[in-house]
This record gives C-alpha cells, sequence and structure tokens, in this order.
C-alpha cells in the first residue's frame, strides 16, 4: 500500500513538473528574457508590466514609481505592445539601435528618464511582416538561433501579424500520405529548401527537390520553437492555406478530379488547382488543416493566393471558387481570416465578390509606389494593410523610398473613402538583412498618426546608429536622403549593379534581372559627395559596427555607380569606333569588379559565404550538405538549371561571387568584343537580333505580342556564351572565406580614395 501512495505521488508530482514546463510564461517573463538576449546591461533597470484589460495597441513609459532613481516603468496591453516601448526608450531615450544589419547599444549608467509619462497609442491594430519570397532568398537555412533574433526584432519593432510559413512542407507530406502518396511521389512534388517559397504560392514543383527525410524532422522541430515564441509576445502567425493546388499527377490516383492547369512560370511547371467545387476539394481541405493544427497549433490566419502572377481561371466561376476556399478555412476555425496580397491585378474583383471581408485582409505588398488601396477604394470595401516591399530578389543595392514609406501609411489612415477600412501596415520586402533604415521607418509608422518630419528623422537615426553627433555624418545622411533614399518616379526597386548583368551592348537599356533596370534616379555626384564625407568619420568611428557595415555598403553603390559609368563609356567606345577609349574603359570597368569584390570579402555581411555557410549548416551529412549548398547557389545564380527569364533575377553583389561568377563573364565578353573590333557592324546586328529574341521570350510569358524578325545571313557567332560557365558554378562545392584581417572600413576608405571624385 505504501508504495502504491509513494508511486501515486511520484506520478502527481511528475504531471505538475511537466504541466511548469511546458505552461506557458507569464507577459513580464517574456519580456525579461527579451532584455537579457538583446540588452542584458538592463536587467534589474527595467520593469514591466502587461494588461490587456486596460485598452488596445498602446505601450507607457515612466519611472518606477517607489523604486530605486533609476528603474524604468514600461506598460503595455500585450508583451508585443511593451516589446516596443523597450525599443522606444532604447531609440529615443538611449540613443541605441537595433537591426538585422548590426546593432549599437548603449546603456547609461544612470538611465535616463521621462519628465512626464510618456504614452503611444498604435493607430494601427496589424503591422504584418515578410512576404512568401522571404523564405526563400533569405530565411531558407536559418536556424533556431537566427530565428529567435528576428521575432526578437519584430517584437521590439511592434509586428503583430508575421507570416510563419518554415515547416509547411511537413503538412504537405502528412496530408498527401493520407491521399495515398508515397514518399517518392512527394520527393517528386516538394522543391528544394529555398524554392518552397514560391511553391506555396502555386509557381512551380519538384525543383531542387527531392528533400531528405531530415529536412523534415528539422523544420517541424524549428516551426514549433517560432510559433511558440510569436505565440509568447502575443503575435498571430500567418499558416499557409489550403487553396487548391494539388500535385500535377493526382489524377493518376483521382481520375474524377476535375484539375484546372495553371500553365507555366518561367519555364517551370505549375501545379493545377483543384476545383473547390469538386468534393475532393473539401476532403482535402480539411485533412490539411487537420494536419496543420495537429503540428503547430490552431492559426487564426492565413495566406495563400489563387491565380498568383499569371495564373490560369479555367472557365471556373471565381467567386464561386474563392467563397469555398474561405468556406474550407472557416470550417476548420470559424474565426480564420484569409490575409490575401494585392499584386498585379490580383485580387480580381470577380474573386473578392465571393469573400466575406469580416474574415478577408488584403495586403497591399507595394504601397510604397502604387497605391492600389486607393485607386481600387479598398478593394470595394476590403479591410486592408498598407506595405512597402522595398527589396527584390535580396537584391543589394541602396534604396528606400522614405518619403513615401513615411507619407503613405498616414495618407492611407486620412483617405476619406479607404481610411475606414485600413487594419494596419506592414512590411513585405523578398529579402531582408538590407537597408536598415527602410525598415525601421516602416516598423515605426505602427506608432504614428502624422508625417514624421523625415530629414529630422534620418539625423536621429544616423546619431542613434553610429553614436556619434558628427557634423559630416549628419550632412552624409541628409545627402543620402536626397539621393539613394529620395522617392521618385519610376524607381520602384533598388538600381541594379551593371557588374550583375548579363554582358551586352545595350548601354541605358541593360539590366541584370529581366524586370529592373541599372540606371539611377538620383545625382551621382552628390552622392558621391555624401560618401566623401560620411568616409571623413572613418578614423573616429571606423570602431563601431554598424558604422564599417555601412561605410563598406555606401562605397559598394559608389563602386557600382562608377561600373555604370564605365560600362556607358566603352559601349559607346565600340559603337564610334574609338578603339583607345574602349580599351581603357574596358580595363577600368573589370578592375572596378575586382576591388569591388576585395571591398565586400572584407566585410562578412557582404560575402557569399554567409549564405552558402548558412545552407551547409543545416545538415551535417556531406551529401546532404552537397544538396542544401546546389539550391542556395542555384536560386542566386541562374535560378532555375535551364535558361530563363529569372537568371540573375537573385543575382547579388557578393565577395566572392564577383570575382567567380560576374567577372569571367565579363572579361569574355568584353575579349569578344576586342576580338572582332573590325567587324563590328556584324556585333551590333547580332546583339539587335539577340534583344528582339528576348523580347519574343518575355512577351510569351507575360502576354506581350512578339516581334518581328526579319532574316539576315551572319558568319557564325562566336559570342561566348556564359551560362554553362554560370552553371558550372552553380555545381560547385568550393568554399569562401571573407578576409577580416583588416578594417572593412579601412578598405572602404582606401577603395573610394582610389576611385573618388578627384580620380
Amino acid at each position: 500500500m505504501k508504495k502504491i501512495i509513494l508511486s501515486c505521488l511520484w506520478e502527481m508530482g511528475m504531471f505538475f513538473l511537466s504541466l511548469s514546463l511546458f505552461a506557458s510564461p507569464r507577459p513580464e517573463e517574456v519580456l525579461e528574457r527579451l532584455v537579457e538576449r538583446v540588452v542584458p546591461d538592463l536587467r534589474h533597470k527595467i520593469v514591466f508590466r502587461v494588461d490587456s484589460t486596460l485598452k488596445s495597441d498602446f505601450f507607457r513609459i515612466s519611472k518606477m514609481e517607489g523604486s530605486p532613481a533609476c528603474t524604468v516603468l514600461i506598460e503595455g496591453d500585450s508583451p508585443v505592445s511593451a516589446a516596443s516601448g523597450l525599443n522606444w526608450y532604447l531609440k529615443y531615450y538611449c540613443g541605441s539601435s537595433l537591426s538585422f544589419c548590426g546593432d549599437r547599444i548603449a546603456v547609461p549608467d544612470s538611465l535616463p528618464l521621462p519628465r512626464t509619462p510618456v504614452e503611444i497609442d498604435a493607430p494601427h491594430r496589424h503591422s504584418f511582416y515578410m512576404n512568401y519570397c522571404t523564405f526563400g532568398y533569405s530565411t531558407a537555412y536559418w536556424d533556431w538561433e537566427r530565428w529567435e533574433r528576428e521575432i526578437d526584432l519584430m517584437a521590439l519593432n511592434g509586428v503583430t501579424t508575421p507570416m510563419a510559413m518554415v515547416g509547411a512542407e511537413a503538412v504537405w507530406r502528412n496530408t498527401l500520405r493520407r491521399f495515398g502518396y508515397s514518399d517518392d511521389e512527394i520527393g517528386r512534388f516538394l522543391p528544394g529548401p529555398p524554392f518552397l517559397a514560391w511553391f506555396l504560392m502555386g509557381n512551380l514543383e519538384g525543383q531542387g527537390g527531392p528533400l531528405p527525410d531530415e529536412w523534415f524532422g528539422r523544420q517541424e522541430a524549428l516551426q514549433k520553437k517560432i510559433v511558440a515564441r510569436m505565440r509568447e509576445y502575443g503575435m498571430k502567425p500567418v499558416f499557409q492555406g489550403f487553396f487548391g493546388m494539388v500535385p500535377s499527377d493526382l489524377k493518376d490516383k483521382y481520375p474524377d478530379a476535375h484539375l484546372i492547369s495553371q500553365g507555366r512560370w518561367n519555364g517551370l511547371t505549375r501545379p493545377p488547382v483543384l476545383d473547390p467545387s469538386d468534393p475532393l476539394f473539401d476532403r482535402m481541405a480539411a485533412v490539411w488543416y487537420e494536419e496543420y493544427e495537429k503540428l503547430f497549433g490552431k492559426a487564426d490566419y492565413f495566406g495563400g493566393d489563387l491565380f498568383h502572377e499569371g495564373g490560369l481561371t479555367g472557365g471556373l466561376d471565381v467567386a464561386m471558387a474563392a467563397g469555398r476556399v474561405q468556406r474550407a478555412m472557416r470550417t476548420a476555425n470559424p474565426d480564420a481570416v484569409w490575409m490575401i496580397q494585392a499584386w498585379g491585378e490580383n485580387p480580381k474583383e470577380s474573386l473578392l465578390k465571393g469573400l466575406d471581408p469580416s474574415h478577408t485582409i488584403v495586403v497591399d505588398i507595394c504601397a510604397e509606389y502604387w497605391s492600389r488601396w486607393q485607386e481600387r477604394g479598398a478593394f470595394g470595401g476590403f479591410p486592408w494593410i498598407w506595405a512597402h516591399l522595398t527589396n527584390y530578389g535580396g537584391n543589394v543595392g541602396l534604396h528606400g523610398r522614405l518619403q513615401a514609406i513615411a507619407e503613405g501609411p498616414v495618407r492611407g489612415l486620412k483617405d476619406l473613402a479607404a481610411g475606414h477600412w485600413m487594419a494596419g501596415v506592414g512590411t513585405a520586402p523578398e529579402g531582408i538583412e538590407v537597408n536598415p533604415v527602410a525598415f525601421e521607418l516602416g516598423f515605426e509608422m505602427r506608432w504614428r498618426d502624422t508625417v514624421p518630419d523625415v530629414e529630422r528623422w534620418i539625423s536621429d537615426y544616423a546619431r542613434r546608429r553610429y553614436g556619434s553627433s558628427s557634423e559630416v555624418v549628419d550632412s552624409a545622411w541628409r545627402i543620402f536622403l536626397r539621393t539613394a533614399y529620395g522617392t521618385y518616379d519610376g524607381s520602384r526597386r533598388p538600381s541594379e549593379s551593371v557588374f550583375c548583368a548579363q554582358p551586352s551592348l545595350k548601354g541605358q537599356n541593360i539590366t541584370a534581372s529581366a524586370w529592373s533596370q541599372c540606371k539611377i534616379y538620383y545625382d551621382p555626384a552628390l552622392f558621391a559627395r555624401g560618401v566623401a564625407l560620411f568616409l571623413q568619420a572613418a578614423p573616429e568611428l571606423k570602431d563601431c559596427a554598424t558604422y564599417c557595415y555601412d561605410a563598406v555598403d555606401f562605397v559598394r553603390q559608389y563602386l557600382a555607380d562608377q561600373g555604370r559609368e564605365a560600362y556607358y563609356g566603352l559601349t559607346e567606345a565600340f559603337r564610334s569606333g574609338d578603339r583607345q577609349r574602349f580599351d581603357s574603359l574596358s580595363g577600368r570597368f573589370l578592375g572596378l569588379i575586382a576591388d569591388q569584390d576585395s571591398l565586400l570579402t572584407a566585410h562578412p555581411g557582404f560575402h557569399v559565404a554567409h549564405w552558402l555557410e548558412q545552407a551547409r549548416a543545416a545538415s551535417d551529412d556531406p551529401r546532404i550538405q552537397d544538396l542544401y549548398e546546389y539550391n542556395a547557389r542555384l536560386l542566386i545564380g541562374t535560378w532555375t538549371p535551364f535558361l530563363s527569364s529569372v537568371r540573375d533575377y537573385a543575382h547579388k553583389e557578393w565577395g566572392g561571387m564577383l570575382q567567380d561568377y560576374y567577372l569571367p563573364r565579363w572579361k569574355g565578353y568584353l575579349d569578344y568584343l576586342a576580338r572582332h573590333w573590325n567587324d563590328r557592324n556584324t556585333v551590333l546586328l547580332r546583339e539587335g537580333r539577340s534583344a528582339l529574341r528576348q523580347g519574343d521570350a518575355e512577351g510569351r510569358i507575360h502576354g506581350t505580342p512578339a516581334l518581328p524578325v526579319k532574316p539576315v545571313a551572319l558568319p557564325p557567332d562566336d559570342r561566348p556564351d556564359s551560362f554553362p560557365q554560370e552553371t558550372e558554378w552553380v555545381r560547385a562545392n568550393n568554399r569562401y572565406v571573407p578576409d577580416t584581417t583588416g578594417n572593412p572600413a579601412d578598405r572602404a576608405v582606401a577603395l573610394f580614395a582610389k576611385y573618388g571624385p578627384q580620380q
């Protein structure tokens, strides 16, 4: 009897211990742990109070009454709100700066306190974060340490509704197994890690796969940590909804299934869509949401877009189809909200007609450039989010329409027609870990209902980021606001570096990717003046990590601008027959690429090793490491294993890659032009014909008519084809190592002196 009692007591003790281990921590504990991770010097100096009964979406900063003189009290209705209050205090009282491009944290011995309590109410309920593409171009191989850091930054910046797409492949595997699919068949459907983002958008299947079995376990465990931490902060993660995308071979198992072909996307086969009126749709949707909840718990928000980037309706009643997709979500969770991207012509009016606005939010993901929310009258009366995109393809280039980012959310809020429907603000980049200034301003707009003085804001930003009131740095940033970070008509995305472009004689029409441009919209001489001013502070600030990062980035942009001018000059010299000028500028151009590589190799944040080593670190098995690295290289190189319009879309102006990927193809091309100096007309004729063929190929993808090409007999074409060389780089696995022997700011100063305006 005694043994039985002891056994029962032991079991009860283990039960209560397990409850304590797995119980959610108190909100104040969550915030105290945030302080320990981010600003440990503030431990025991900050007191948090979270009370959701007071009011919604606010924080308050004040002195803790009845406490030691330097104790700060931060209150909020949720952990996210209180964390935002902490960040506000760090920025505007301690002069600190935190970002995914480096921190500069300053904690005075005697903490500054507001004279009177500071209380800020958010005019926006939602702060949406990320984009499907972010999970390909940036987060594909992140581990928990990197995700923990990002979620902390989300909380500090007031993010309430982040996309959480990690582990969706595990849901797909579990779902398809229940519909008779073997793991081999599933392996042919699911793509490699960085391509899962476009898979979830319905753009492709299978590329870069099959995924090894260990990947599913890794991502499942990772997502459980991610959503647990998001929920601790009070965030509402956005999961993937089921909108009908299915494997292309579904008819082999369900011959009566009504599938709508989605055609091709940049040469890749798109998965078909299962007709939502087909009885199989509801069965698959029910299993999908059941498997999702089993793995990661219940969610209230779901993403997923029908007919994304050219999808085909196939005669469907679009309103009916959309309504059934939403009905399936709400069958799984009556409170479910479908978050739909406004991109291109989507969401079409016919689709929105089938939806319940009270369970829909439209995220206008490039509102800093287009005003779809305004042009479409809040999308016909739907809750909508103003979101800036800012980055494309994870490309490296200074960009951020700062004035538009400051003005847009306020315009939306005050718009007489659309303001009533405005549900929040958002940051929806294709890639991150670039241009931190644009993201900081964008996040901060959740807490502002008036337009800030951006010139004053940028001065405060510079002081926080470097811990200096240097006049030259302040003057430099005011110039950057009027140049690289200006808001210009036509400047939607970062100007691409000509170093990363496919070699040609297109001159000012040259691009690195098919949908952008290499031209700049700002005055390059004024920008150079800004860089010169910024570098004058190097003796004082070169030991500051954030200053070093920005010094490299600004000089990188300057060298890219110099390369653009050299390229324009050498193409003009070729056309005009000025051999001496052509040779001189060709040498300068190639030298600039080599020196750009040298500059970027000096900083790990601008080096290809950072990306490739993340991929390899995702496994301990050398064969799997090679697979992950192949996928990582494919994405930033040719994008597809065959020649397609997305070649170089994710180009990276990174150390190592400039030397081995971009420089050889430019050298080969310039050598080709030099060999054919006496036959320049033939070269130019070939270039024109190539441009027409390219326009024809892109027209077949985007629906524009092909251009007629008049046949002309030409000598055999010996233009260098760099695609085999690029493919060889993609399939290689040579190691890259940054050169960290010197100070990156010193190298930036030296290279600016070499190519500076006086030269």
